[in-house]
């Protein structure tokens, strides 16, 4: 971890170091003052504010600080190939020079260079601040139809609705909140089933949205399991005790809006003589706390069912479920939130920069049969916005394989 945080600090210093060198020659002396006192007080300040306050009290004001900083390097580091192209160029001149004596070059950085570095960078701004104002709003249905050979026929074209990572703490707009709402209604849903991350850190932060949440409709349920975020792990509590008292009061606000919350559980969903298995599991992920126990919420479940599992994190489907003898036949997934930065074009590209933590990371998947659906998160963290991997409600078809 330490030596993941010296490499960090050092491409930052390199980033900030080379992209100033790059664009110095545009500025003016005292341009250039004003530029160096402005970033060394953002980052003076980030690490002032880091060990003299508690960072999840007041997140949301940290998280828009982190937001500057963080779109000011991608701007930087967009631009950083010009400079580099500028730079081979001059190092190819000073070479040619040295070997052909009567050459004679000017290894000067050229002003227009410096410009256009400057121009380059400055279209990120825009764009970042398009998806902090609009962009996490960009609700959109996203619809799967999966066919099952072991389907139940009274369950041939079930529809299930899937959410994921609300992260109440981070919500602003309820105008928006209650219109993402409304399309959820519309779909007249069987099952909305919520996989995790109710919550930032704290179960309070739901309650501006109780009245929102509780508008949510399924014909025949509505279950959620716990995410990461939802076990306070990530807040200074004073004790214990306190701690325990958040927790079980997440899970009694949930129920009160009509979830009910499956923890290493399952349930049955019965259509006359058949049914399907719900199975919740507790948080389990590769980096994250392992609460999820597989085999005590399968208990009193058959071979024979067809089952599908909600866990939080897709790394337990990667490293346990996908293999697992008793075969399930979906799991749902959030967490990776697309990393709420990417480019989506459907059937041309897919990628967001998360694909190199996580292998399973946004949409549908198959494993010989088995499938995995991670959704894209409903809400934010960290980064108050969303550019190009918009806010998802999945809406999910099941169909019987003739």
């Amino acid at each position: 971890m330490i030596i993941s945080l010296i490499i960090f600090f050092f491409i930052i210093v390199f980033i900030e170091l080379y992209f100033y060198v790059g664009i110095k020659k545009a500025l003016n002396k005292k341009s250039r003052l004003i530029y160096i006192f402005t970033f060394l007080s953002l980052y003076l300040f980030f690490i002032i504010y880091s060990f003299s306050f508690e960072i999840s009290s007041s997140s949301r004001v940290f998280s828009y600080y982190l937001t500057i900083i963080f779109l000011f390097l991608v701007a930087k580091t967009i631009s950083l190939p010009i400079i580099l192209i500028e730079d081979l160029f001059r190092l190819f001149s000073f070479v040619k020079s040295k070997i052909i004596k009567k050459s004679r070059v000017n290894l000067k950085r050229r002003a227009l260079i410096s410009k256009l570095s400057l121009i380059f960078s400055s279209f990120t701004l825009p764009i970042g601040f398009d998806g902090i104002f609009f962009g996490k709003y960009r609700y959109r249905v996203i619809n799967h139809v999966i066919h099952f050979k072991n389907l139940p026929k009274k369950f041939d074209g079930y529809k299930l609705i899937q959410l994921s990572d609300f992260h109440c703490g981070s919500l602003e707009n309820k105008n928006m909140v209650d219109k993402a709402i409304k399309m959820i209604n519309d779909e007249n849903a069987d099952l909305i089933l919520f996989t995790g991350d109710f919550v930032n850190n704290r179960f309070d932060e739901v309650k501006p949205w109780v009245k929102s949440f509780s508008k949510l409709k399924a014909k025949d349920d509505m279950i959620s399991v716990l995410g990461n975020h939802d076990y306070g792990d990530y807040q200074r509590w004073s004790n214990k005790i306190e701690k325990q008292e958040n927790f079980k009061n997440l899970l009694e606000i949930q129920k009160k809006i009509g979830f009910r919350v499956l923890m290493n559980e399952n349930k049955h969903i019965i259509r006359g003589d058949e049914n399907i298995a719900i199975i919740g599991v507790e948080n389990w992920g590769a980096r994250f706390n392992q609460l999820g126990d597989i085999e005590k919420s399968i208990k009193n479940i058959s071979d024979k069912d067809f089952k599908i599992v909600l866990s939080h994190d897709p790394t337990h489907w990667e490293r346990v479920l996908k293999d697992h003898p008793k075969k399930f036949d979906l799991t749902l997934s959030g967490h990776t939130h697309g990393m709420q930065f990417g480019i989506e074009i459907p059937g041309f590209i897919k990628w967001s920069p998360v694909q190199w933590v996580y292998k399973y990371w946004a949409g549908l998947y198959n494993h010989k049969g088995r499938y995995l659906n991670v959704n894209r998160g409903f809400g934010v963290l960290a980064f108050p916005g969303r550019v190009g991997i918009w806010p998802e409600i999945t809406s999910i078809t099941l169909k019987r394989s003739v």
